[in-house]
């Protein structure tokens, strides 16, 4: 109940917009979209809706007589054109990339920035523009927060294109356009900052406190070092020295890909690999955690014989069709259970961090009532900072910059010391002046 009130001074207070630069990235994007149009159609030798699945089914895999990718596609209309197929088709005709780009736009343009300028509101007492999300706490099976009107937990990151004055495509970097949504998020009021804190690597560390694997729970209580290329070299018997980049990349897409419950053939997708050689690193890396395997198989185990899984604070997750699905459900469910394990404490901690923040900023806490030394020693935070979203494993704060320094002290001690585990937890703090331009911030 602690957090109704958290969430309710989110929603009531929003977050800053800025509505104008907003307006202007929305006609770059709308002439972009027309410049794609044109160029799909010249490819096609027809006109058709870059908007319809239909239309685009018909245009490849008919007009252009493109392969048929092996997915599924049993008891639909027409072929799919999802992102996967897009993907298996990428090299087989110029026009695939361009309805790739056009989906990405398209979708940047109608849903997150046309979400920001229809529903951002105007603060009579700032005359500046906020957003009002509404926010949910059990629309997930999880446990993790979620808003909708808008989604702000789904906000895209950079997008770059080249397009001059006319809508043409042109090679010039003067013609060089880039819209980071992000950029469009603000304080609510003028000359504060945006101050954000982010778990590093939260569910593996909770996989190492929940397995208590212990080359698993060493590598990640090192205080310096690359925790993956720390782990890279451990499954692979390099020195880390010897760990390339893309040792690591796979090395931390087989880690998730194992915490998400991913079978051999998914996985394979991911490192970019055959289905055989991806049975073999899930093979390799288990044996060189066994702890990690043991656990694994516990936690499936066990909500087999309850029906249910339990998070860090006792928060319980049913998942009956592990006992009475069929064999697909029963296989779902399982991989369910793992990731609902690390993911659902992840929401526990998080809800803590942010309860605890609030009660030492919140000016309707009484703090010489209270007895939390965390509410005393940052009393002078009271007013000058205030909680704005919660992404992820993310929380996003708006600061007086007179007091930036005591709001990062207070965000990463109350995050990093939210639970005590077999593990540390370790925030990265960001600051800017929007959402989009945060720097690196290092917290006294």
């Amino acid at each position: 109940m602690p957090l109704v009130n958290v969430l309710a001074d989110m929603e009531l207070w929003g977050i800053g917009v800025d509505i104008e630069g907003c307006l202007r990235a929305r006609n770059i994007l709308r002439d972009k979209l027309r410049s794609l149009e044109k160029k799909a159609f010249e490819l096609a030798g027809m006109t058709f809706s870059l908007h319809n699945p239909a239309d685009i089914s018909n245009v490849l895999f008919k007009q252009l007589k493109l392969p048929i990718p092996e997915t599924q596609n049993k008891g639909k209309l027409h072929p799919s054109t999802d992102k996967q197929c897009l993907d298996l088709l990428r090299n087989e005709h110029p026009i695939v990339p361009i309805i790739k780009e056009h989906r990405t736009l398209a979708k940047l343009l109608n849903c997150t920035l046309g979400s920001i300028c229809s529903l951002a509101k105007l603060r009579l007492s700032t005359q500046r523009y906020t957003l009002h999300g509404h926010w949910l706490q059990t629309s997930t099976a999880t446990g993790r927060l979620s808003i909708e009107e808008p989604n702000l937990q789904s906000v895209e990151h950079e997008v770059e294109f080249i397009l001059d004055q006319n809508g043409k495509e042109v090679n010039s970097d003067a013609d060089r356009y880039k819209v980071n949504a992000r950029d469009f998020f603000v304080p609510t009021q003028e000359n504060w900052l945006l101050l954000t804190a982010d778990y590093s690597q939260i569910e593996l560390r909770l996989m190492a406190h929940f397995s208590r694997d212990p080359s698993l729970i060493a590598q990640l209580s090192q205080p310096e070092g690359d925790v993956f290329t720390m782990i890279a070299a451990k499954w692979t018997g390099k020195n880390e020295d010897s760990v390339s980049p893309h040792d690591r990349d796979q090395t931390k897409r087989l880690i998730y890909g194992i915490l998400y419950g991913m079978g051999a053939n998914r996985l394979a997708e991911q490192l970019e690999c055959s289905s055989d050689e991806a049975k073999e690193k899930i093979r390799s890396f288990k044996s060189s955690f066994p702890a990690v395997t043991s656990w694994l198989n516990e936690t499936v185990s066990f909500c087999q014989e309850k029906g249910y899984i339990q998070t860090l604070k006792g928060r319980r997750r049913f998942l009956s069709k592990i006992k009475f699905g069929n064999a697909k459900e029963k296989s779902k469910a399982q991989r369910q259970a793992v990731n609902s394990v690390c993911q659902g404490s992840a929401a526990d901690i998080i809800k803590i961090a942010m309860i605890n923040i609030y009660s030492a900023i919140s000016e309707d806490v009484d703090t010489a009532a209270s007895s939390s030394s965390t509410e005393t020693r940052f009393h002078m935070l009271k007013g000058r900072c205030r909680i704005l979203l919660q992404v992820h494993d993310e929380l996003v704060l708006e600061v007086d910059p007179s007091y930036a320094k005591e709001a990062a002290m207070l965000l990463q001690y109350s995050m990093e010391n939210a639970v005590s585990l077999l593990v540390p937890l370790h925030v990265k703090l960001k600051v800017g002046k929007t959402w989009g331009s945060l720097e690196p911030l290092q917290a006294d």
